[in-house]
Order: structure tokens, then sequence, then C-alpha cells
């Protein structure tokens, strides 16, 4: 755990000067960021869901707005969120395998926040976010300990976050970012979430005994699929469990700052990034392929009398807008070289003073990159060890191209997104394809160039390095990373 240091703590804890005969300014909001590991979009009931697994969140959806086509740039966590505080791309920002580390040289939202006079806290359940890898820049505390590392954490996370809330001195601007990890593999929500979903009577399921047994890999697992398909379900239904918990776990943090007024409170609930279940053939994974269900992101933001409430935003959004958003709303323009951008832009001041802020022009384009760490042996469509290898897509939003590189000649798949939402039929294999088709192929993969780099990054460790040890591949195991 990282901790204020003494002369910043006697810097927030001074009292506001306030000039005689000077009106007070309103006080400038204060921020919680939540972001929930391996959240599906369309897993959430607020972007049409058909199970319950999430009635708060959906309740903060119809409190603020709802960007409905919001992507990762990078479907595994290390790199996500590395984006999601600089706003910037992996290959600006450094931290391109999971095993990186978020350069120094980057400035994050909580760097901005601190030196605009925030209290910043970090309360996390990540291996990828333990201390020292970068993720604490700006932050006077940091708190992610080992025994939340592993298997569900979200009560104790929410328990840490509220403590840390109360301790702070009455009407500090905060700046607070959560991660919950609940809903990553293994997928064990307990009772009662376990059976909240399932059909009656439960199928009979070994898998988790079969892993730990040795019996079955997780490579076997997500590449070559040892389920029926009740037994499928099943796994996908305590997938739902493990969301619909989170919700629950997460519901008296949200309850406890939505009412704060003295500042208000911006919340934003994110995800980093998607998760398989099945769809292509790649079960109960992300970070290898780059299908929508691993790349598309849920993304709520909240502010009353800023953003209007149940407002839905069908621009296309990246997981780098986040930050330039809030920061957008706060009113504090610090992050000029970032990658993203705001998606609010402030509209005209109305009678009583407020501001709404309406959704911004939308992306052209959205990038994404695969992992190059950790590649499953199994994977049967890694045909390049090593960063080479990486899959790239890009879409405008009706077309998806994805680029893979593959030695004698790489490997192109185009999706109609509008048309074939699950991305089923390849209109690269398609002789009889429409000429509006091939021409957002050519275009896609100019502009697919431009952004496509092999560049290591920072930290470009994986399982051969020293520093690797027994206990770390025993968390790298039950996260699902390794056979």
């Amino acid at each position: 755990m990282f901790d204020l240091p003494a002369a910043r703590r006697a810097l927030l804890l001074a009292p506001l000067l306030v000039v005689t005969g000077c009106a007070r300014p309103a006080p400038r909001a204060s921020v919680l960021l939540i972001t929930i590991d391996t959240l599906r979009a369309d897993h959430l009931g607020c972007y049409g869901y058909r199970r319950a697994t999430s009635p708060r969140i959906d309740r903060l959806a119809a409190e603020g707005a709802l960007f409905e086509r919001a992507f990762t740039s990078l479907p595994r966590t290390t790199q996500s969120i590395a984006s999601l505080m600089t706003g910037r791309f992996p290959r600006n920002h450094g931290a391109r395998g999971l095993f990186s580390f978020l350069p120094a040289a980057n400035l994050t939202l909580a760097e901005i926040l601190g030196g605009e006079g925030y209290a910043t806290g970090a309360i996390a359940s990540n291996f990828f976010l333990r201390p020292g890898r970068g993720f604490e820049q700006g932050f006077d505390r940091f708190d992610n300990p080992p025994r939340r590392w592993d298997g569900n954490s979200a009560e104790a996370v929410t328990a840490a976050a509220l403590e840390w809330l109360r301790d702070l001195p009455p009407g500090t601007p905060f700046f607070l970012w959560v991660h919950y990890l609940d809903p990553h593999w293994s997928y064990l929500p307990g009772a009662p979430y376990d059976r909240a979903f399932s059909t009656d009577p439960v199928p009979e399921l070994t898998l988790y005994d079969d892993l730990r047994t040795g019996r079955l890999t997780k490579g076997q697992v997500i590449f070559d699929n040892r389920l029926d398909a009740r037994q499928a379900e099943h796994v996908r239904a305590l997938y739902d469990g493990e969301i619909a918990r989170t919700d629950a776990a997460i519901s008296p943090l949200l309850d406890e700052v939505a009412g704060r007024t003295e500042p208000p409170v911006l919340i934003t609930l994110t995800s980093d990034h998607g998760e398989s279940l099945g769809e292509h053939g790649y079960y109960f994974a992300h970070g290898e392929f780059l299908y929508e269900p691993g790349l598309r992101i849920p993304l709520i933001v909240r502010l009353p009398g800023a953003v209007t409430p149940g407002l839905r935003v069908g621009t296309l959004a990246q997981n780098i807008d986040v930050a330039p958003t809030i920061l957008t709303l706060l009113g504090i323009d610090r992050m000029q070289s970032a990658d993203g951008r705001p998606l609010l832009l402030a509209g005209p001041r109305l009678e009583d003073g407020t501001v709404l802020h309406r959704p911004a022009p939308g992306r052209s384009l959205v990038f994404a990159e695969s992992d190059f760490q950790l590649i499953h042996p199994e994977n049967p469509r890694y045909y390049i060890p090593g960063p080479r290898g990486k899959w790239s897509s890009i879409s405008d939003g009706r077309y998806k191209l994805i680029h893979i590189p593959k030695p004698g000649g790489d490997l192109l798949e185009l999706y109609d997104l509008a048309a074939d939402p699950g991305e089923s039929r390849d209109l690269v294999r398609e002789p009889a394809a429409a000429g509006e088709s091939r021409e957002a192929r050519a275009r896609l993969l100019r502009e697919l160039r431009r952004m496509v780099d092999y560049d290591a990054g920072a930290g470009a460790a994986d399982l051969s390095s020293p520093g690797i040890d027994p206990e770390q591949r025993r968390r790298l195991r039950s996260l699902g990373y390794v056979n």
C-alpha cells in the first residue's frame, strides 16, 4: 500500500481560505472511476441483456449517459488500464504486453487531479496492477494487496473504498479509482449467484476439477471446447453470476457517492475489456482474438446538472477517451498529449447557472490490437511468436477489418457489423462481395497500416524470465493465462 506523503497530506488537510467579501466559487466535482474487469457490455441490462445481472448499474445508466459503442484498445488489463489512465494508445504509453509496466514518462489522470488539489486513492484487485508496476503514479494511496488477487473480492474492495472515502475531511475533492476483478476467470461466484441464472437441474460439471488435476489445460478449454451445450451454457450462467455479485457489491459505494453534493461526484463506470464465451470457437478468454465480445465495453457517465439523465450516445468511443471526458466535465485542460478526445462537450449555460454537456462528434474509426504474451500453445491462429504475431483491427462502425500476421502471407477478415453483428460472414472469403465492401476493405487497410507497429514496449517479460517466480505462475494459472 502506498500512502500520502506528509507534505501533501498537510496541504490537503489545511483549511480552505475564503477571502472576506468574495463569493465562494462552486466546488469542482469529485470523481469516482469504477472499472470492472472482463465485463462485456452486452451482458448488462442497460445494454439490452435478457438476464437481470445488473440492476444497480442499470440505475446508474438511467441517471447519466450511456455510450452504446465503446471499445477497448487492447483486450488485456495491463494495456487497457494504462490507456484508460493516460488517454493514449499502447504504442504511445509503452505498456504493450500483459507483463509490461506503465512508464513514468506518462502523465496520468491521477497526477493531473492530484496537481489540482484532489485527494487521490486507488482500491484495486488485480495481480497485474500490483504496486511497483507504474499504475500507482499520482495516487496518494494505492491499495492492492495480494489477498485480493485471487477469487472474489468485490465486497472487500467496496469496504476499503468506503473506508478511504469516510476518512477524508468533509468537503475534500477526491479522485477515487476502484477496480473489481470478480467477472474474470475463473467463474465461481458462490451462493446464491452460482444458481441465479442456471437451468434446473444444473448439469454435472467437472471442468474446474479437471483443470486443477491436470486432466485438462486451460488452452484446451479455450480452443478445443470439451463441454456439451448445456454445460457451456451453465459456465456462461456462472459468468453472469459473477456480474450480479459485483453489481450487488458496488451498490453501497454508488449509494454513498450519489448522495454527496458538496462537492458533487462525477461517476464513471467502464471495463478494461470484454470476454469471449464461445464465439468464434474461443471459450472463456480474452486478449488473443479481436472479435466484438472481447472489445466492446460498457461506458456510463453520471454527473447531475452536467450530464442529461437517460442520455444514450451511439457514436464510436474508445477507452482512451475516458480520461479526456472526465477532465472536460471538470473544466480541466491538461491532457494535450492524449490520443483520446472528450466524448461530451459543454453546451450553453442555463438560467440556473448549470451547463449541460452534449455528445461530441463521434470517432470515425476505432483501433485495437491483441496481446503477444502468454499465448496458449493450443491457439491455432497465432502464427508468429512475439510482437510480430499480434492481431490488429480497425472499424468505422459499419465495417470492421481484422489483420492476422502469418508466414507466407497475412490474413484479412472483413465483417459488416450492421448486417452481421456476430461476425459470422467474412466478406474477404466471399467472391461475390459487393463493391462497397471491397472499397471498405481497401480504405480500412490503409488506415490500419498507419496504426500498426510491432514494438515490444516496456517490460516485455514472458514465462521464461527470471522474475516470474512459482507463486506468480500459480496466480497466472488461476487466472487462466497459462496451462
